[in-house]
């Protein structure tokens, strides 16, 4: 059972979460070496349609936060853009990943005239050699003159929002890249960087023999310290997996229950992820780590109601397991291995 280490639990389930994570599409324009769908086919492809967005979103009395981003990239979803309008009418915060490749001028406009919140750029590294390497294309100088069109054409609209960042997931490969990455920023004109931890799975560089967390060597520990160093320098935020700064996040310090270390996350009680397809996951990461993909699977959005799904037997069994000694087959690494 939980220990009185671990945050409290709500006491009981609430009717609906605030926070959604929908896939817009699980097609993808990247091979990045540390995703799962370089290397498996986990759904059919899919993108998820505009009517299927109000027909699951339109069930929530209140949506707070809704993340459009999943096993995929958003932007070649053709009706992104309505869809972002059609939340944030709703009230909501929006956002999502994305790997800028084809953030044209006219996407970059129309992502500004949304109301878009956030645009989180995925780049991973500060040259072209480092990118190829882990986001498996040659399109490095590309995104980089996206995000700086995107970020000067939003100063020549005297508009705050998208709010950019640049994101870079750490590990041997590329954490010699990262005071490089917030410089890189910085010449863009973008306001911030945040730091993820590898989730490793065993395939392409998603191994352990990459990963950094709780890992960090001294040369390493240096260079998140220059990083940092460098940002504040620049001005700009940096921030890492846990809220925290970088060499806090990698080196692991986050007071976990050594034995329970899974137990401090709050998702199967505070948010729940949608495929493309319509599937209920209880978290972004869990396709990356569960061995039995099928099972994962809580109910399908397109066939059943969401609060039939998030108050069903398969969710309450998978909350009642995450409390027990024995996590759920997605979160047995989780806090120990990997990112909580």
């Amino acid at each position: 059972m939980a220990t009185g280490a671990e945050p409290p639990r709500p006491a009981v389930v609430p009717e609906l979460p605030r926070s959604l994570y929908l896939e817009t599409t699980n097609r993808c324009d990247s091979k990045c070496q540390t995703c799962i769908r370089t290397f498996q086919r986990l759904e059919p492809p899919k993108d998820l349609t505009l009517a299927e967005l109000k027909g699951i979103v339109d069930q929530f009395p209140v949506l707070d936060r809704v993340v459009l981003h999943g096993i995929g990239e958003p932007l070649l979803n053709r009706e992104l853009v309505p869809m972002i309008a059609y939340l944030k009418a709703r009230g909501a915060h929006v956002l999502f990943n994305s790997d800028a490749i084809t953030l044209t001028p006219a996407r970059a406009r129309a992502l500004i005239e949304s109301g878009l919140d956030e645009y989180r750029v995925s780049m991973d590294a500060a040259t072209p050699e480092t990118y190829r390497k882990i986001r498996g294309v040659d399109r490095f100088e590309r995104v980089i003159g996206h995000v700086r069109a995107l970020v000067d054409l939003e100063r020549e609209l005297g508009r705050p929002t998208p709010r950019v960042s640049l994101w870079f997931t750490a590990m041997q490969a590329n954490l010699a890249e990262l005071p490089g990455f917030v410089r890189l920023a910085a010449s863009l004109g973008v306001g911030e960087v945040y730091v993820q931890r590898l989730v490793f799975y065993g395939e392409g560089l998603a191994v352990e023999a990459q990963s950094l967390f709780r890992q960090l060597a001294a040369d390493e520990e240096r260079l998140l310290g220059e990083a940092e160093a460098v940002a504040r320098e620049a001005r700009i935020a940096i921030r890492a997996s846990g809220m925290t700064t970088p060499l806090k996040s990698l080196g692991g310090d986050d007071g976990a229950d050594a034995r329970r270390p899974w137990a401090r996350c709050q998702r199967p009680w505070t948010l729940s992820y949608v495929t493309a397809n319509g599937n209920v996951l209880p978290c972004c990461i869990s396709p990356w780590t569960a061995k039995d993909y099928a099972g994962l699977i809580l109910g399908n959005a397109f066939r059943e109601d969401f609060a039939e799904i998030w108050h069903g037997d398969r969710y309450q069994r998978f909350r009642t397991d995450f409390e027990t000694d024995v996590p759920p087959d997605p979160c047995r690494g989780c806090g120990r291995l990997w990112s909580l």
